[in-house]
C-alpha cells in the first residue's frame, strides 16, 4: 500500500511541476487542479503497471512474481 500512495505523491509533484514550466512556454494558464488530476491518474496507472511489467524480470517469492505464470 506504501508503493502506491509514495507513487501518486510523487506522480502528482512532478505534473505540478511540469505544468508550472510548461504553461508559459504553451501561452496558457497554469491550473493546478487540472496538474493535480493528471497526477494522481498516472500515479496510480504507473502504480499498477510497473509491478505487473517488472514481475517476470527477476525470480522471487512474492505475489508479483506469479502474474506473469
Amino acid at each position: 500500500m506504501g508503493r502506491f500512495i509514495v507513487t501518486v505523491i510523487w506522480s502528482v509533484i512532478y505534473m505540478l511541476v511540469i505544468g508550472f514550466i510548461a504553461a508559459p512556454l504553451t501561452q496558457s494558464v497554469f491550473e493546478p487542479k487540472e496538474a493535480l488530476l493528471i497526477g494522481v491518474i498516472f500515479g496510480v496507472l504507473f502504480a499498477l503497471i510497473i509491478p505487473a511489467i517488472t514481475a517476470g524480470s527477476h525470480k522471487d517469492k512474492s505475489k508479483y512474481s506469479k502474474l506473469n505464470r
